[in-house]
């Protein structure tokens, strides 16, 4: 699918399909997702006529006031309704029963970023058009392109099977990666350590492992981890990478989502490190990168120049937290390291989460 930013940008978005709806708006999911929509929606002088929740976890409960159906009462009670989903998923099974509601009704997934900030909307497009089109050209691969073109449509559309469309069934990010090269890595955003096992399962040769994470629960979790690993030594730092050392407040939740960006009503506020990947690295060597910071991946790669100008490794950088990410760490990439070969690629999830960067030096 060919990429072209004034066909694509020019449309009407998500946002103004809603505001000019005449015709009933449910919400599909209850709460933190539901609770974005229900403010996103305010905005645009928009309230729901309803919500309903899928037939297990209805128990005639309410949600803000709105008696919460299951789908099938839903689509009795409201005719021609147009469906804004509220929850992610990750389940196959799931995300069927999704594709089967969509041919039943108008099923519509806005996309919220993950770390707070800007919406990916029209304006929004419009205003970095121009970086969108030169992050588009970077990629060296057709699919990249398509998964690329599939997610900044489905950004502004909203549309469940142009989401679908940019996933790839079977996905495995160490496929792609050059696995029997890799000695030392770093893993930012190292959580419980499950990149870290994933990675010696497929690369043997790795020695050494330094795993980031900031959080204190998840940072228990790794230490745990690290004393059970026989394979290959594990070194965990608690702290969170950034561009420069110092201090900053984590929001942190105990799970993969703790953030320096977003307060979520889970998350508690906690000051913790930040240091930088040339800093943890110095003049040693490096193989291989993984960021997936929760927002802070840009502040990374920025903090890690001088390592990737000097070691050249393979990066795997989630590219989903922020709106501009899916343009501006490409690009951001094709200036700190040129030469790279960059790829995009995602598993199957629902909203656009799980979008993987890849760069592997020529």
């Amino acid at each position: 699918m060919p990429f072209v930013p004034g066909d694509l940008f020019d449309r009407p978005d998500l946002s103004a399909s809603v505001a000019l709806a005449r015709r009933p708006i449910l919400l599909y999911g209850t709460g933190d997702g539901a609770d974005k929509t229900l403010a996103w929606l305010a905005e645009r002088g928009v309230s729901p006529a309803g919500v309903f929740v899928s037939p297990e976890h209805a128990r005639g409960q309410s949600f803000r006031g709105y008696p919460v159906f299951t789908p099938d009462e839903a689509l009795k009670l409201w005719k021609d309704p147009l469906v804004l989903l509220c929850f992610a998923s990750r389940d196959p099974a799931v995300i069927g029963t999704l594709a089967a509601l969509a041919r039943r009704c108008d099923l519509y997934v806005p996309d919220f970023p993950v770390a707070g900030g800007a919406l990916f909307d029209a304006s929004f497009a419009r205003l970095h058009r121009e970086e969108c089109d030169a992050a588009y050209a970077l990629f060296s691969d057709d699919r990249s392109r398509e998964v690329y073109s599939s997610l900044l449509s489905y950004k502004l559309s909203g549309d469940l099977g142009t989401l679908l469309g940019s996933c790839d069934a079977g996905y495995d990010p160490f496929a792609l990666l050059p696995t029997g090269r890799f000695a030392r890595a770093l893993d930012g955003g190292a959580y419980d350590g499950d990149t870290a096992r994933e990675l010696l399962d497929r690369a043997p040769g790795v020695r050494e492992i330094l795993c980031v994470e900031p959080d204190e629960r998840n940072f228990r979790r790794l230490l745990a981890y690290r004393d059970r690993e026989t394979r290959a030594a594990i070194t965990p730092l608690k702290a969170a990478l950034s561009d420069a050392p110092g201090r900053e407040t984590l929001f942190a939740s105990g799970n993969r989502n703790s953030t320096l960006y977003r307060r979520a009503h889970e998350a508690r506020g906690e000051e913790v490190e930040t240091v930088t990947v040339d800093g943890v690295i110095g003049d040693g060597a490096l193989d291989f990168i993984k960021l997936d910071v929760e927002g802070a991946e840009a502040a990374a790669l920025r903090g890690a120049e001088k390592t990737l100008v000097r070691t050249r490794p393979a990066l795997l950088v989630s590219c989903y937290h922020r709106s501009e990410d899916l343009f501006a760490l490409p690009l951001l990439l094709s200036k700190l390291c040129p030469g790279y070969r960059l790829y995009l690629r995602r598993k199957l999830c629902v909203p656009a989460w799980e979008v993987d960067l890849l760069a592997l030096p020529q």
